[in-house]
This record gives structure tokens, C-alpha cells and sequence, in this order.
């Protein structure tokens, strides 16, 4: 993950039973208290009801969910989705990213000389 080290995005990568492997600097940030260490712990207990029945929901049923956020003055994307690796789900990973309270939204056409 060292693409994301860096990034001005909050990336958290649970595997299958929603152990905690992988947490990018800004992940860390956001979620972690002063000398805590959630690698290793389940994000499962990081979540209250009703967040965490459907979390776990999403991850039994291998589906993504996708929502904005208001928290703190500012407006976030949350980006929950399955991760695989040769076909196989290998768990769960979380993109979360500070977006504009209002964006330019645009309409990409195909273009016909163009697959």
C-alpha cells in the first residue's frame, strides 16, 4: 500500500473475518486515538449499531456501499468495498476521501472513433 501512504485519501484494508491489516498514514489520523493500535484488532468493534450489523452484512454478502459524510464542517466521501485477489474474496477495504460541499459534475460521452 505505499501508493497510499501519502495520499490525501483515509485507506483501511480489513481481511475476511474484519481484521484490521493495513492502514495508510491518514487512515491512522483519522481513526486512531493517542497510543492506540487498531492493526490487528476487528473493525467490526470499531463500528456502534446500527453501522456495525450492516457492515457485517456487507461483508458476509460481498457488497460495497457507498454514502457521504458531514462530520467536523466537512463533507466526506465513504467508499466501503470487497477485495479480491485472483477471483477469490480476500475482506474488506474502506476509501475515505474529503470532497467539496458542492462539485462540478460532468457528462462524459463516448466517442464514436473510440471503444
Amino acid at each position: 500500500m505505499k501508493y497510499f501512504q501519502e495520499a490525501d485519501i483515509a485507506v483501511t484494508v480489513c481481511d475476511k473475518t474484519g481484521k484490521i491489516i493495513d492502514m495508510n498514514e491518514q487512515s491512522r489520523e483519522v481513526n486512531l486515538r493517542p497510543g492506540q493500535e487498531l492493526i490487528g484488532s476487528n473493525v467490526l468493534d470499531c463500528h456502534p449499531e446500527p453501522a456495525r450489523a450492516m457492515l457485517e452484512d456487507m461483508m458476509l454478502n460481498e457488497r460495497k456501499h457507498v454514502y457521504t459524510i458531514e462530520k467536523n464542517g466537512r463533507k466526506k466521501l465513504i467508499y466501503q468495498i470487497p477485495w479480491y485477489e485472483g477471483g477469490e474474496y480476500m475482506g474488506f477495504l474502506e476509501l475515505s476521501m474529503v470532497i467539496p460541499f458542492e462539485m462540478e459534475h460532468k457528462i462524459r460521452t463516448p466517442n464514436p472513433t473510440q471503444d
